[in-house]
Parts: structure tokens; C-alpha cells; sequence
């Protein structure tokens, strides 16, 4: 096996906590690395898509790993962090993923260029994530989502060729598109390339054609659900897994697309207690905009709370 594979399990995609004047607030991070930490997830996803990256510093970027890196070296160090290190440049990128081996992240995630979209190809991808690849001190995940990236989808004979580069660990496919799991794990080796879907709304199928985890927004509220589903997969209890997933798929929907990335924080604002503001442009849900992600989620927090009860008589 690759000494720089990612591996299986549940990788979940934090949001970046401000304060009322939208300054860094390292104290609630602090408090929700806490709450994910011990729940059996794999890693944690620094200022990706839900992270709010395009609204952050470099330097703002650091602070926040290296302060998930101190707290989470004494609350679980088995979690692995992984930094978003896109940037419309390879250069931008390049630096972004240094400043984050730097700051203590263990792999870095890269969208793929979008900017100049009628120049954007599989030859300029191809280029884009080879010479990041190569220059990276850290292991690269490609981060396919064409919603944040002018509908650049990057396809799956053009991932298929990146998987053979040594230092690109594997792809989070947000496109949700099972097929091009299926193609991937035909076409790629695990123990080069780890497959992860998306979201937690598609994992069951996409486990049963060849992914090996997923990055779920759900994760910040239900972390042990999700990991308890794929357990069931990986014990072959198929049944109990397909019951669990149904109950997955409301929440994930709720927490994720009713109001998007202010609707993941105010249903963490009502059902955890804390998730505070956005950075402008993106503006906070009303309060009954925040129940109703709250009352879409109960399904999984109920899950959630029985299994933190589980877990505590252990």
C-alpha cells in the first residue's frame, strides 16, 4: 500500500465559526472538534466548500489548522486533517498546500481550475493537477464539484490517468454520480486511490460499487450515525445498513440544501448550540428557517443521541 493513501472512513467538512464582527472564533472550534472527536470518523476537513475557503485568509487558513492540529493531537490523534487548498492558479495552489504542510494538515483538497472556463479542458486538468501533484509536500485529493466550479466536471478517463500520479491520494465526488464510482474502482487501485462519495445521502451505493467512505455536511451533526452505517457495510449487514441509510437521507437534505451553507449553521445553532455567523454575502436563517432544518434533522439526531448513549456505557 502507498505510504500516502487516505484510506477508508467517514471524512467530515467543518464550517469555519465566526464571531459577531466575523472574526476567527478558535473557541467554537475548539468546542466542535471536541464533540467530533472519539466518534470513529477517519478525518476532518479544514476550509473546504463548507469551510468557506473563498472567504478566508492565507493566514487565516494556518491559524485554523494549526489550532485543529494542537487540540485534536491531545482529543483524538487518529483524526487526520485534511486542508481545501484550492486556488485558480497551480502556483496559488501550490502555496496554499505548503502553507498548509506547514501548519500541521496531513493531506491537502484541490478543486479543479474553473475561472478562464472556455480554456478549461482535460489537457489544462490534466496539467493543473500534475504539476500541484508534483510539487505539493502533502498528498493531493482531487475535489470534484461541479456546483462550485462553472460546471467543470472532470471526467472519469482524465481522474483515471491522475490516479497512476504518485502523489494524488484519491477524489471526493461530490457530482453524485454513481456510474463514475463504478468506473473508478474498476479503473484505479485501492491502494493507490480512495474513492469517497460526497455526501452521506448516496453512501450506501456508492460503498456497493466501490467507494470507501464519504465526506458528509451531515457528519458535523450525526458523526457516529454515518460511521455506524458504513460499520454495518463493512460487517456485511446489508440490511441494517439500508435502513440506516433511509434515515440519513432527510436529514442530509435538510442540513445541506433547504437554506445551503446558512442552513447547516442554523440547524448547528438550534440542535448543537452553536454555529453562529456567516461571512458576507452569506447572511444567517431566521429563526424558524433554523427549526425547520432542525425539525428535517431529528430523524438523525435522535440516531445520534442513542449512539452517544451506546458509546458512553462502553
Amino acid at each position: 500500500m502507498s505510504p500516502q493513501i487516505l484510506g477508508k472512513g467517514v471524512y467530515v467538512p467543518i464550517p469555519t465559526f465566526f464571531k459577531d464582527n466575523e472574526e476567527l472564533d478558535l473557541e467554537t472550534l475548539e468546542k466542535h472538534l471536541s464533540f467530533l472527536s472519539n466518534t470513529g470518523i477517519a478525518g476532518i476537513i479544514f476550509q473546504g466548500s463548507t469551510g468557506e475557503a473563498i472567504h478566508l485568509s492565507d493566514e487565516e487558513r494556518i491559524t485554523l489548522i494549526e489550532t485543529g492540529k494542537k487540540f485534536l493531537s491531545k482529543s483524538d490523534p487518529s483524526i487526520k486533517i485534511i486542508a481545501g487548498a484550492g486556488a485558480p492558479s497551480a502556483r496559488g495552489t501550490i502555496k496554499l498546500c505548503k502553507d498548509a504542510a506547514k501548519a500541521g494538515a496531513d493531506y491537502v483538497m484541490v478543486l479543479p481550475p474553473s475561472y478562464y472556463l472556455n480554456r478549461v479542458n482535460k489537457a489544462s486538468i490534466t496539467a493543473f493537477f500534475t504539476r500541484v501533484g508534483d510539487e505539493s509536500p502533502l498528498p493531493v485529493i482531487i475535489y470534484n464539484y461541479p456546483g462550485v466550479c462553472q460546471g467543470v466536471d472532470v471526467d472519469v478517463a482524465t481522474l483515471a490517468e491522475l490516479s497512476h500520479h504518485p502523489n494524488i491520494a484519491g477524489v471526493k465526488g461530490t457530482d453524485g454520480n454513481i456510474g463514475k464510482v463504478g468506473y473508478l474502482a474498476e479503473h484505479t487501485s485501492a491502494d493507490e486511490f480512495t474513492l469517497l462519495a460526497g455526501s452521506c445521502d448516496f453512501l450506501l451505493p456508492a460503498l456497493t460499487v466501490g467507494a470507501v467512505g464519504c465526506v458528509p455536511g451531515l457528519g458535523n451533526i450525526a458523526p457516529r450515525s454515518i460511521v455506524k452505517l458504513q460499520q454495518y457495510w463493512d460487517q456485511g449487514k446489508l440490511e441494517e445498513a439500508s435502513a440506516l441509510q433511509k434515515k440519513l437521507v432527510k436529514p442530509d437534505d435538510a442540513l445541506n440544501r433547504w437554506y445551503g451553507l446558512s442552513g447547516l449553521k442554523g440547524g448547528m445553532d438550534e440542535v448543537l448550540g452553536y454555529g453562529g455567523p456567516l461571512r458576507n454575502p452569506l447572511q444567517r436563517c431566521t429563526k424558524k428557517e433554523s427549526q425547520h432544518v432542525a425539525e428535517g434533522l431529528q430523524p438523525a439526531w435522535t440516531i445520534e443521541q442513542q449512539l452517544q448513549k451506546e458509546a458512553g456505557a462502553q
